[in-house]
């Protein structure tokens, strides 16, 4: 009996002993933000996913607290104290290491912290929470049909241009979500001009962390900059929209509706518009997502081979301001959750019938070695692009282990377009050096289809996951392309000297890629982990570019083959990816270092003539990062990384094209390929209680064996004959440096300016009569620009910015186009509620471009201006008043570079007044069950 006592007290002692090893504790120090004074505060421990208590404490006069006996697992952490902002983070234990050390946890003074917030019936505005900042839509001014953009233009660390683009504490937002999850493919404009604020109930910013990283808990240093708008539980349960019309005194028009039914888990949207303004859509990124895909696609670093073009899908009916423009577009989204919300599913379908109408007119100073021309053109194209998208995104979360993925776009795209050119160019004694009258016509059919699988699996030891992505991207492209033209050529006489090119080329070409790469996680101890990663690629394309001639000609009938411009190839090629990476997370630091080898395999036959082109190659990727907190919103970043970049396929055994007869590229089967080195730092810290943020960046990078131009140029008669070539003399180099700062300085007006420079040198090789020299161009751009700006919620608002740009230019063989040019912007928008229900916006740009060699000054203004009566009760029905491009000012753009300037104006819409009534509905009832808050 004497034994059995004894071995129960022995295993008793030993499942005691086990326990205590296999639990973990944290630490920490609460102190005040500013005044750094130790504060006895509350201490709670919660449960991640059910939020049970697991401990609790008070920290000691000295600041100081612990806990102790927490098993492995995820945490919330909440320190509160009287008068203070809570604080909130998430945290894992786990690992060799049995103490987490949160260090100075900094807590600020409510009333600090809300001095220069908006506050509503004493609700609080702000609370930090880790490295998110969440604002409480409930503490600021909501007027009726107000939208998100109203709420965003009140927060202390946002700011919103004329144009919906949001930046954040610094940084720009190219995300904005709702609930969690992408609306629209997540085009921002559609949530914040089209979501109603009053919906609201919790506006979050934050860092948001790669999937990838989420998944893990291994912090990859990939951070995006966004906003999630968390929506009222009884605004999920309604139906809301907005129509208006407006037409012009010019036969002008614009007009969008939108439907929005939500209803618990589910939202489904729907829209249309039709505009001649140059509206694409109901967002600024409209017309780009129509057609690109939005899928989970596999992607190797550190360029994975040999580009090869997937054809001509001449997709040129994008508006940015020049020409005269056309669109309908409509679309439709609908999400939804089920399953406890284990599984969810996103998808969105869209469409855009666009043309646009444009006159080009350019005048070109062109630099080759001691020969200077000039050349004129006058360009009239029609462009039309009719798009058709679809896409899905389901997720399954089986459990807090394993997820899948799966996604699926595809889209059609029927282009047409029509180019007649009028160009000549002299020397510089005003005699002919040649002329080109060109007309084309082309048209193609584009098909798209992208899908990807991805499957994550948790193992019981944290931080151990792998991951399997698969995915496939198709494209096929049918295209067809005319094209007459006549160049005449006064240095062959007494040889004719026009030449006469009428050809018709169909070009066929497919491209098919297959990707698979799996990822696996291991923590080596508490704060390191590694990330191994090996990835298979297979991809095949086709193309098959002919070229016919007219066999009798001007009959039209284009039936005999050009062998100087017709071909057929097929590629193959297979890649084999191998990575590691290394993540240290210290308490206030974080380190990722990895490098990543790519085997590529290239495999091209000319159909034509069986011929064999086989190319291997070895691509070595390294990455560093080391990022610094030392505070929740303040950091430091310092990274490198190495790139290789293999040649074009166009450039080592070039496909000739008809696109450019007096400019014509030769290839180089001996280029090898060229290695980008680049290192970046930068540092930015904010203050939401004075709404400060200071954001300072710098860059650097040069190139080894780099691949630049080596060309010729014929003076008799204009023909230019490029190669591209691996440069040894020299290394092309790029530096820059630019520092942003804001702070509120009165109590509703902020101060801010900004200042960048840049340096870069660049090489390229030109050769006149078998006489061939290295030039080098240098370039320094500096900039300044002042901000102020100031808002009272309902009262009025205002932007002001401005300030110079000094641009230095040093060409090494033509010092004479050697030139220092200062130009100097100005803008302004603002907008005045006055009594009445009448509001009036206004918006004015000014810019003074300076004179370059060749080209005179000049400037470029434009104004807009409103005035808007809202009419109801709630504001539901306004009518605008609308005055677009007061100065009637037409589009003109310069560059200028070693080769030479150019300055282009184009047509474009010239003044206009817009009538427009708008309609904004709404009805909400209550949802039958909460949904779960997201994150």
């Amino acid at each position: 009996m004497k034994i059995t006592i004894t071995t129960l007290v022995a295993l008793c002692l030993f499942a005691l002993t086990s326990f205590g090893q296999n639990t973990y504790s944290i630490k920490g120090t609460t102190v005040d933000t500013a005044s750094k004074a130790k504060l006895t505060a509350t201490v709670t421990v919660l449960n991640a996913k059910d939020s049970i208590l697991r401990g609790y404490t008070r920290s000691k006069a000295d600041g100081s607290f612990s806990i102790s006996g927490l098993p492995a697992g995820n945490y919330i952490l909440w320190v509160t104290y009287p008068d203070y902002a809570t604080y909130e983070d998430w945290f894992t234990l786990g690992g060799a290491n049995r103490e987490n050390n949160f260090g100075n946890i900094n807590l600020q003074d409510r009333a600090r912290l809300l001095k220069e917030v908006v506050i509503k019936g004493g609700v609080t505005a702000i609370k930090i929470k880790g490295d998110t900042t969440e604002y409480n839509a409930k503490a600021f001014v909501i007027q009726p049909n107000d939208k998100v953009e109203d709420l965003l233009k009140q927060l202390p660390d946002v700011q919103v241009d004329k144009d919906g683009k949001i930046t954040a504490q610094g940084k720009s937002v190219p995300n904005v979500l709702v609930d969690g999850e992408e609306f629209f493919s997540n085009d921002p404009l559609l949530v914040t001009r089209n979501i109603r604020a009053d919906m609201v109930d919790k506006v979050q910013i934050y860092d948001r962390k790669s999937d990838q990283a989420k998944f893990t808990g291994i912090d990859d240093g990939k951070t995006t900059k966004t906003i999630n708008i968390t929506l009222k539980e009884d605004k999920k349960n309604g139906v809301f929209g907005k129509a208006f019309v407006g037409v012009t005194n010019n036969d002008l028009y614009d007009a969008q509706a939108m439907l929005n039914k939500f209803k618990g888990k589910y939202k489904l949207s729907v829209y249309g518009t039709t505009s001649t303004i140059g509206k694409n859509g109901l967002g600024y990124e409209d017309a780009s997502k129509i057609g690109s895909a939005s899928t989970t696609m596999v992607e190797f670093e550190g360029g994975t081979g040999i580009s090869i073009s997937t054809g001509e899908d001449y997709d040129n009916a994008n508006y940015g301001g020049s020409g005269i423009p056309k669109a309908v577009t409509a679309g439709a989204h609908f999400d939804t959750k089920w399953n406890g919300v284990k599984e969810s599913i996103n998808a969105n379908l869209r469409f855009g019938d666009l043309s646009l109408n444009t006159i080009n007119n350019t005048a070109q100073q062109l630099n080759f070695n001691n020969n200077i021309s000039y050349r004129e053109s006058s360009q009239k194209t029609f462009n039309s692009s009719f798009r058709r998208k679809a896409d899905m995104i389901y997720q399954n979360n089986f459990d807090a282990n394993h997820t899948l993925k799966f996604t699926l776009d595809g889209s059609l795209k029927t282009t047409e377009n029509s180019i007649d050119l009028v160009q000549s160019t002299k020397r510089e004694d005003g005699s002919l050096l040649n002329r080109e009258v060109r007309t084309e016509k082309t048209g193609a059919e584009h098909t798209i289809i992208n899908a990807s699988f991805l499957f994550n699996k948790k193992f019981k030891k944290p931080q151990r996951t792998i991951s399997w992505n698969v995915s496939e991207s198709f494209n096929k492209v049918d295209s067809k392309r005319d094209i007459f033209s006549t160049i005449t050529t006064p240095a062959k006489a007494p040889l004719p000297i026009d030449s006469i090119f009428n050809q018709s080329r169909p070009t066929f070409t497919t491209s098919s890629t297959l990707n698979s790469n799996i990822t696996y996680t291991e923590p080596i101890t508490a704060k390191l982990a590694v990330t191994l990663n090996y990835g298979l690629g297979l991809t095949t394309n086709s193309s098959d570019r002919q070229a016919l001639n007219e066999s009798v000609p001007g009959s039209g009938n284009y039936d005999i083959e050009d062998p100087l411009f017709a071909n057929n190839f097929k590629y193959n090629q297979l890649t084999n990816q191998l990575g590691a990476a290394f993540s240290y997370r210290g308490e206030k630091t974080n380190l990722n270092f990895g490098v990543k080898a790519t085997d590529v395999d290239l495999k091209q036959t000319n159909l034509k003539n069986g011929n064999l082109f086989n190319r291997k190659f070895l691509n070595i990727v390294p990455q560093v990062t080391y990022r610094y907190r030392p505070t929740t919103s303040s950091n430091l970043t310092v990274s490198y990384s190495g790139n290789p970049s293999q040649p074009g396929m166009e450039q080592i055994q070039p496909i000739r094209s008809n696109a450019d007869l007096l400019n014509i590229t030769i290839g180089n089967a001996d280029l090898r390929p060229s290695f980008s080195h680049s290192f970046s730092t930068s540092y930015n810290t904010s203050k939401a209680l004075s709404n400060q943020y200071i954001y300072i960046s710098g860059s650097a990078g040069f190139r080894d064996n780099p691949i630049v131009i080596d060309q010729f140029f014929d003076p008799t008669t204009g023909k230019r004959v490029t190669q591209y070539v691996n440069l040894t003399e020299a290394t092309p180099v790029n530096y820059s440096l630019s520092g942003q700062f804001s702070r509120k300085v009165l109590k509703n007006t902020t101060f801010g300016f900004t200042l960048s420079g840049s340096y870069g040198k660049n090489y390229s090789y030109q050769r006149t009569s078998n006489v061939r020299q290295l030039a080098a161009d240098e370039n320094y751009n500096y900039n300044a620009s002042l901000r102020l700006n100031g808002n009272v919620a309902k009262k009025y608002s205002w932007y002001l910015s401005g300030g110079p740009n000094f641009r230095i230019n040093k060409y090494s063989l033509t010092p004479g186009q050697n030139n220092n040019a200062l130009g100097y912007n100005v803008s302004a928008d603002g907008t005045l509620w006055l009594p009445g229900k009448f509001q009036i916006t206004s918006y004015i740009s000014y810019n003074y471009n300076p004179a370059v060699p060749n080209l005179a000054a000049y400037d470029y203004k434009m104004m807009e201006a409103a005035i808007h009566k809202t009419f109801l009760k709630g504001d539901n029905l306004k009518l605008s008043l609308t005055g677009i491009n007061l100065f009637n000012q037409q589009q003109i753009s310069r560059s200028a570079s070693g080769t030479g300037t150019t300055q282009s104006s184009t047509n474009n819409l010239g003044r206009y007044f817009m009538l427009t009534v708008t309609w904004d509905f709404t009805k909400f009832g209550t949802t039958s069950a909460s949904a779960p808050a997201q994150n």
